[in-house]
């Protein structure tokens, strides 16, 4: 009986071993299987040239109506994991082969946006998205969104809840070395002990907009700890670019309720310019406006049309029309949008640029089923997804069309030309 104990103490440790061994194993076959996976849903092709004639066409017919100097990218996302000295970071498990889902995730977004060398990311990743619009003609300008980490309420910076992490500056810097193509955005948190001031800095810098992802930044926009931000929002005339309705590119499954639109009133009673990205094309929110006692769930773009059609809001609250060719939104979410005339001047464009470049989210196979463009538009489609997914997803939105037994419905050129006044442009 003495050897017993030890027989089985032994044996718990070649089980434990073979456990690990059989994990590593795993971990290695989700590795290998992730690069293929990353290889067939991103896709990181330079443009090719030429285009056909008939591809050709296609963009000019898009391009119809549309003034090109006032073009604007609303939604261009800038990313990197900090080569360079550019001071940004992702989070350590989207790097990590012990965390195979994120890193999965992370891979695939590096590869949409050219990154083909980790050791050279941020620099290739600049390189590519300005290639990208050179090659085009006529060719839009992108605003640059950076990204601020999350903040405690006290103030206190959270880089270890921080998915990721775009520096104001390396925005700013990026956007200084391209003026022919890019500007740049800010990105401060309104916990931060010196918001306001960091906004104000970044604005006199040349930040054209603020940019917030409520659900992932942990950022309640109906607090009054925003109001120092509100405040000069309003009075420098900038607009606040927050996300609307569910987030799923970057995890926010705590703090999904902060996507709320109606969350947003209280910037707007404070004379804030408010662009509620995606359309809020996405997901369910409580009816903050119902008693609270028996709030029903309300689809977030419908709350969003609520406070569009609010006479106190026509000049201040806007929409953009980033992602909403996502398969995940491309369904009824874009048929209301196509079907509200009356918003389109408040509608702007934006790509939510690298999602465009993954095959997974953008399937014009699905944007066809859904009856928006017929077989042959949907190859020459392919073909400029091929050849530049930026401009691919700008045709893809100016084509595309919604026939109903109630009317003929596409997105108008006011859609894709930035409101006068809505960004302070300054003059060359």
């Amino acid at each position: 009986m003495a050897g017993c104990p030890g027989g089985v103490g032994f044996r718990s440790v070649i089980l434990n071993r073979r456990r690990a061994l059989v994990g590593l194993a795993s971990m290695a076959g989700l590795y290998l299987g992730g690069r293929q996976l990353v290889r067939r849903v991103a896709r990181a092709a330079e443009p090719e040239t030429p285009l056909s004639p008939e591809a050709k066409a296609l963009v000019a017919l898009a391009w119809e109506g549309i003034d090109p100097s006032k073009v604007i990218d609303t939604h261009v996302h800038l990313v990197g994991v900090g080569t360079g000295g550019t001071g940004c970071f992702v989070h350590p498990h989207m790097l990590s082969l012990f965390h195979p889902f994120p890193a999965l995730k992370f891979a695939i977004y590096l590869r949409a946006s050219g990154v083909k060398d980790q050791d050279q990311a941020d620099q290739q990743y600049v390189d590519r998205l300005a290639l990208l619009v050179r090659a085009q003609m006529p060719r839009p300008r992108l605003l640059l969104l950076p990204f601020d980490q999350v903040y405690d309420p006290d103030g206190t910076a959270r880089p270890d809840l921080s998915e990721m992490h775009t520096p104001n500056d390396y925005a700013l810097k990026v956007a200084r070395e391209h003026p022919d193509v890019f500007l740049s955005g800010a990105s401060v948190h309104p916990y931060r002990r010196d918001a306001a001031e960091e906004l104000e800095r970044c604005i006199e810098a040349g930040a054209l907009a603020l940019k917030w992802l409520p659900n992932a930044q942990g950022i309640d926009p109906s607090s009054e700890r925003c109001d120092p931000v509100y405040r000069v929002l309003a009075r420098r005339g900038v607009p606040l670019i927050s996300h609307g309705g569910e987030e799923q590119a970057v995890d926010a499954d705590e703090a999904q309720a902060l996507g709320n639109p109606l969350l947003l009133r209280r910037a707007l009673d404070l004379g804030v310019k408010v662009i509620v990205a995606h359309g809020a094309s996405l997901g369910t929110d409580l009816d903050l406006d119902a008693p609270e006692l028996s709030r029903p769930r309300v689809s977030s773009q419908e709350l969003l049309f609520r406070m569009m059609e609010h006479p106190d809001h026509r000049e201040l609250l806007f929409a953009d029309l980033s992602a909403v060719c996502q398969a995940n939104r491309c369904g009824e979410p874009l048929r209301k949008l196509l079907r509200r005339t009356e918003l389109h001047p408040r509608f702007v464009n934006g790509s939510d640029y690298p999602l465009p470049a993954i095959n997974a989210l953008v399937r014009t196979s699905t944007l066809e089923s859904h009856g928006y463009f017929d077989a042959a538009t949907r190859e020459l489609l392919n073909e400029l997804d091929r050849h530049n997914p930026l401009l691919f997803d700008f045709v893809t939105k100016r084509t595309l069309a919604l026939t109903e037994p109630a009317g003929s419905y596409r997105f108008s050129a006011a859609s894709f030309q930035v409101p006068e006044g809505l960004f302070p442009l300054r003059s060359a």
